[in-house]
């Protein structure tokens, strides 16, 4: 295994981007369906456009996450700018408030963000303990921070935006980390509001996205609300932008990617792993019919967006601009 690590044929950690080799030791049938349902995808083409009546002026967002520090250059100007968490990576009053302050001078209309798992400033039960002897404070400036609240935005044209941010993830180790819960606990269910249209998160949810380590939890509930648009950061190797249709093919392909990794020889054996993706082939073919035949490309559906801004692993910032979409 060490080996196979240094020659670059199987990935150090989780948190990296599995290799050809991982995916064919873990899971051939789960490769397969993973890169037919991105094709999928592609075809069926992004669902979330700006609006084509005139009358109703485009909203640009811009998406950032996880710059641990880091100064982001050449931020795209927009109407919106949304930061997912993990602003920093020592968690300090001070760090963060360097942050802020650097936010705060972009020149967006609207800037809102949520905490990650390294800004333990924001959760009391991860606070530094001289960030608390001291009792040191962050001034938000213009910044809305969103922790399990909802907030609505005004922009031009008398448009507005209902958003919703949390900043709850899965457990990732140690008391220094802010917001964590257990697999045994779900601070989820029914909390993100039925008129939400961008939802914030630190963490993604599972299969979208995120390696496989987002939080089913998560995925559950935003099945429930469907909101127009979700963003959030936490897992930098999973960094993309993805349309989500809420339909049956989506629910084969998650069902699929949620069986367990029992490796090429169970694979190549008949089970039930097989129907589902064959499920996975069969409504693909047919959304992307009806999609382009039937609709004529318009489609209902939504937007996922993994806003991180590191480079892997590395601990460096991408070369690559912030994702940005207008709505």
């Amino acid at each position: 295994m060490g080996l196979l690590v240094k020659l670059g044929l199987r990935r150090r950690v989780k948190w990296e981007r599995p290799t050809v080799l991982d995916w064919l030791l873990d899971s051939p049938l789960q490769a397969f369906v993973f890169h037919l349902y991105r094709v999928i995808l592609w075809l069926r083409g992004n669902p979330v456009k700006p609006p084509r009546n005139g009358s109703r002026p485009p909203i640009k967002i811009v998406f950032l996450s996880d710059t641990h520090e880091s100064i982001v250059d050449r931020v795209p100007d927009g109407d919106l700018l949304i930061h997912c968490g993990d602003m920093v990576n020592d968690g300090t009053a001070v760090s963060i408030q360097k942050q802020v302050d650097w936010l705060a001078s972009l020149p967006h209309q609207h800037k809102v963000v949520v905490c990650g798992n390294h800004d333990s400033w924001f959760d009391v039960n991860a606070r530094d303990e001289a960030d608390t002897l001291a009792h040191r404070s962050v001034d938000m400036k213009s910044l809305r921070y969103l922790e399990r609240e909802s907030v609505t935005l005004a922009f031009k044209g008398g448009r507005k935006l209902n958003l919703y941010g949390a900043p709850d993830i899965p457990w990732c180790g140690g008391p220094e980390n802010a917001f964590q819960y257990t697999d045994q606990q779900n601070p989820w269910d029914g909390t993100i509001p039925m008129d939400t249209e961008i939802l914030i998160t630190h963490t993604p949810p599972q299969h979208h996205l995120d390696l496989s380590i987002g939080c089913p939890h998560l995925l559950r509930e935003v099945w429930r609300r469907k909101p127009k648009v979700h963003v959030f950061g936490h897992v930098h190797c999973g960094r993309g932008m993805q349309p989500v249709f809420w339909d049956d093919c989506q629910k084969a392909y998650e069902k699929v990617m949620s069986r367990q990794k029992r490796g090429p020889l169970y694979d190549m054996l008949p089970h039930a792993g097989w129907l589902d993706a064959w499920r996975v082939l069969q409504y693909g073919v047919v959304s992307v019919l009806w999609h382009w035949f039937m609709l004529g490309g318009a489609a209902d559906g939504s937007v996922m967006i993994n806003a991180a801004m590191q480079d892997g692993t590395s601990g460096r910032l991408l070369k690559k601009p912030p994702f940005t979409i207008e709505i």
